[in-house]
């Protein structure tokens, strides 16, 4: 398996406004005339669980998100210290002669951090016609050492362009393949007594946007 893992260390110190304000969206302009349908998106994973709440998908290409209403992570509270949702999307009905990749994923939701505890985001990127070539990235926030995080934070996750996983190539029937994108959050501490929380804030949920790159083939 290619597993590419790339890890950014970082202090969240920006406001929700700043962040939302920062995302730059990919340019969509090299997508190709008819770009494919997403036929179907399905989830699976203890952070998207299919007895809960409603999961919202919505955008289109350009702007294409995901909301995750039961998404929620804890260490030192009644959450598990690990949630995963994976999103199953079938792309069909496209141009032929063309690949998609995904390039960025934003993920937004509601921290609550103390300085001994470790947050760590995963994502992982492949397409179920070849599951062996994959990509991962990983994101760690900590929170300043003497002050505790309590706001909502966008964390970019962004796959060099050298490192994308491509879908196969459309053929006459403009298939582009079933892509799969794994979103886990995970809490790690020295400290038994110490607190985190990553999920939704009182009027919102967690959510995924997505960028895209595509190539002719």
């Amino acid at each position: 398996m290619r597993l590419t893992n790339y890890l950014l260390f970082f202090f969240v110190c920006v406001s929700a406004a700043e962040s939302q304000e920062s995302i730059a969206l990919p340019d969509a302009s090299n997508a190709p005339f008819s770009p494919p349908v997403i036929r179907s998106v399905s989830f699976s994973g203890n952070g998207c669980p299919q007895d809960g709440g409603t999961k919202n998908v919505s955008g289109g290409w350009q702007h294409f998100a995901v909301t995750l209403p039961d998404f929620a992570v804890s260490y030192g509270g009644t959450k598990p210290k690990s949630a995963n949702c994976q999103a199953h999307m079938s792309l069909e009905d496209g141009e032929p002669g063309w690949q998609v990749a995904l390039r960025d994923v934003w993920t937004k939701g509601h921290l609550e951090l103390e300085p001994a505890v470790k947050l760590t985001q995963f994502i992982t990127v492949y397409f179920s016609q070849n599951a062996a070539d994959s990509v991962s990235t990983t994101q760690t926030v900590t929170s300043p050492a003497d002050s505790k995080l309590s706001k909502d934070i966008t964390i970019h996750s962004s796959i060099p362009r050298e490192r994308t996983v491509w879908s196969p190539c459309s053929g006459s029937a403009g298939y582009f393949g079933l892509l799969n994108v794994n979103f886990r959050i995970a809490f790690t501490s020295s400290d038994t007594n110490s607190y985190g929380f990553y999920g939704g804030s009182r009027n919102s949920s967690v959510n995924e946007r997505w960028g895209w790159i595509w190539r002719r083939c």
